[in-house]
């Protein structure tokens, strides 16, 4: 469905007469009222939402093309009355001359009940079908007015009156609704009246009834069904919200007594050893509670628990007369005041790990099929829920697992850089040679060629360094140790002075404080920053750098390390600056705002810097506006454990 989805796909199919009559089923994960709502109004004729079960969509789908099949019959046969209705209206002094015949053509028909009604609305005539249908012989309901079939509710609100009105002003009406046989049983019934009219005016009513009790009982199981599907959609969803083995049991076994509403349910769990506890447990007030009970191996035997595993479903409606009970299990059950139950095995990965259990203690009970049905799905999304919640361990420990990898993948990536930079050492070194022997007898692509050759290799080599540099800043950092920044920036400020000369420009250092840190990696963030400043200036203005700090605020740390005045340390420059939509892509690995014949880089310097103050349990952030400079805010902790 390209370019649109599933509510305007049904819109479509609707609005087309060639495809109109499809029904249309929703499957999907959309399970709020609003969507199930908007595809109902669109067209479709059911909404199954996701998690879902093959069987419970197979016989919807089955239903609704029986029933698609039920309405086509329908309507070609409203058509055919409506075509028989429309040429009686036309040949109406035709027929009132073969009236007689007409009676005797009608009277055969069984499947509808077919009569004649005067001005009144009083029965003139009817077939045999009306007999059957309604239960009267013809003398005893010729004369009497058809509101006698219309219950007690019809009658009062004046049901009857209202359709002849209508069908007097409007040629004919349609009508569903009870109806009420001679022995005052109802049915559901499609009523067709239409008005016969002769050069006098108003002769009568022709009626027709079909009885479509069998589809409206269809139509209401459908609609059960499919409320039914959407609160085992919502106990599913329910479950899968949380791994936690506990929440996830206890969930279940809430949600199934308020469902079932039965006195209590339970899920009861075997042991290696044999034996079995109940481990969650939804009981009503003034029950027994099972909760934490350990039960010895002879409740459920091995060959119970084989069976179980095999599917069995353990149904039981009056515990006392069920004849294939044990009188000590009778016994036994009888302890926690059972008088019915409902049990199904819980499955994980082909072994029997439990049972969920319904009990009915005040009183007998009948388990439907649909009670047992619901509670073998729950039964399986209770074991789909432990199985993730195995997964979840496993993938802790997979965790574990990866970070000794990565470790492993450090110490691979450092192998492959030395490998990586001996070919670019004899590159650059061939090159050299090429340029230094062969300068005069290339031509100019030819020397172009060598120019590219190399500038491609220091960049690979500056390249190789930075990711060296970025992937051992937490693999092989330095024990923390008191730091003095002012020391640290004036070495920095020594190793820039060629550069500070050439682009003409100035440095102002206030007065920062000593904190814990890696000197080391210290001096790569205050490098890389002020460098920053010094390569993105503006044209034909000298760069201008200002370094300053202060005491902002208290750090409590997460572990036990406590906490530590927090300083923030401020590099500010008036250079080009950047646009602020590109303040998370500045600090991300390769991400570059410039093309590299402008500014030279890799990309890499301010993703070494995050991770520098990241690894110091510190902040790193900018602000700036393009044309305006950039402002790199650095907060870290004064003092930390200066083992870290």
């Amino acid at each position: 469905m390209p370019g649109i989805d599933g509510f305007e796909t049904c819109r479509r199919l609707k609005a087309q007469e060639a495809t109109r009559d499809i029904p249309v089923i929703f499957m999907t994960a959309l399970s709020e009222t609003v969507d199930k709502v908007k595809g109902l109004q669109v067209g479709a004729v059911d909404y199954i939402t996701k998690p879902l079960q093959h069987e419970e969509v197979l016989a919807r789908v089955q239903t609704h093309l029986r029933l698609r099949n039920l309405n086509k019959q329908l309507q070609a046969q409203n058509l055919q009355l409506e075509q028989e209705i429309k040429q009686r209206q036309q040949q109406e002094e035709a027929l009132r001359q073969s009236e007689e015949r007409f009676r005797l053509a009608i009277e055969g028909i069984k499947d509808y009940a077919i009569f004649m009604l005067d001005a009144e609305g009083c029965i003139v005539s009817w077939n045999t079908g009306a007999e059957r249908i309604k239960g009267y012989q013809a003398t005893e309901i010729i004369g009497r007015h058809f509101s006698c079939f219309y219950p007690e509710a019809d009658l009062q609100s004046g049901k009857p009156q209202q359709l002849l009105q209508i069908a007097a002003e409007e040629g004919q009406v349609k009508d569903e609704g009870w109806r009420v046989r001679k022995d005052g049983s109802r049915f559901w019934a499609d009523v067709a009246i239409a008005a016969l009219r002769d050069e006098k005016g108003l002769r009568g009513f022709s009626k027709v009834t079909r009885d479509i009790t069998e589809r409206k009982q269809a139509e209401q199981e459908l609609q059960r069904q499919y409320q039914r599907s959407q609160l085992f959609a919502e106990v599913t969803f329910k479950i899968r919200q949380s791994l936690q083995l506990k929440e996830v049991l206890q969930t279940a076994v809430a949600e199934v007594q308020k469902i079932l509403q039965a006195d209590r349910v339970l899920i009861y769990r075997f042991w290696s050893d044999g034996t079995g506890s109940s481990v969650a447990e939804a009981v009503l007030p003034g029950w027994v509670a099972i909760l934490g009970q350990k039960f010895p191996e002879e409740v459920f035997p091995e060959d119970y628990r084989q069976l179980y595993l095999l599917g069995r479903i353990c149904r039981i409606t009056d515990v006392e007369k069920e004849e294939n009970i044990s009188p000590c299990l009778v016994e036994f059950v009888q302890q926690f005041s059972v008088k019915a139950k409902l049990v199904v095995p819980i499955i994980i990965k082909q072994e029997l790990w439990g049972l969920l259990v319904a009990h009915q203690c005040a009183n007998p009970r009948y388990w439907t099929d649909f009670e047992t049905e619901l509670l073998r799905q729950l039964a399986d999304q209770i074991g789909i829920a432990l199985t993730q919640a195995q997964l979840l361990e496993q993938e802790t420990r997979f965790s574990q697992q990866l970070a000794r990898s990565n470790a492993e993948l450090q110490q691979f990536a450092s192998i492959a850089s030395h490998d990586l930079q001996e070919p670019l050492r004899k590159i650059q070194a061939f090159g050299n040679r090429l340029q230094d022997k062969y300068r005069d007898v290339l031509n100019e692509q030819g020397r172009d060629y060598i120019q590219r050759m190399q500038n491609a290799a220091h960049r690979m080599q500056t390249l190789i360094d930075d990711l060296l540099i970025f992937s051992r800043l937490t693999t092989r950092a330095q024990p923390l140790v008191s730091v003095v920044l002012a020391e640290v920036i004036a070495e920095v400020l020594s190793d820039l002075e060629v550069l500070i000369q050439q682009t003409g420009g100035r440095v102002e250092v206030s007065e920062l404080p000593t904190i814990s840190a890696d000197p080391l990696q210290m001096r790569q963030l205050f490098q890389n920053l002020i460098g920053n400043a010094l390569k993105f200036r503006r044209a034909n203005e000298p760069p201008c750098v200002k370094i300053s700090s202060q005491i902002v605020e208290q750090l409590q740390f997460t572990t036990d390390s406590g906490s530590a005045a927090l300083c923030q340390i401020t590099v500010e420059d008036n250079g080009i600056g950047f646009d602020a939509k590109y303040l998370d892509r500045i600090f991300q690995v390769f991400q570059r705002l410039h093309n590299r014949s402008e500014y030279e880089g890799t990309g890499m310097g301010l993703a070494i810097c995050r991770k520098i103050v990241e690894r110091h349990r510190g902040t790193l952030t900018a602000e700036s506006q393009p044309g305006q400079g950039a402002k790199f805010m650095i907060a870290l902790p004064v003092n930390q454990l200066l083992d870290q």
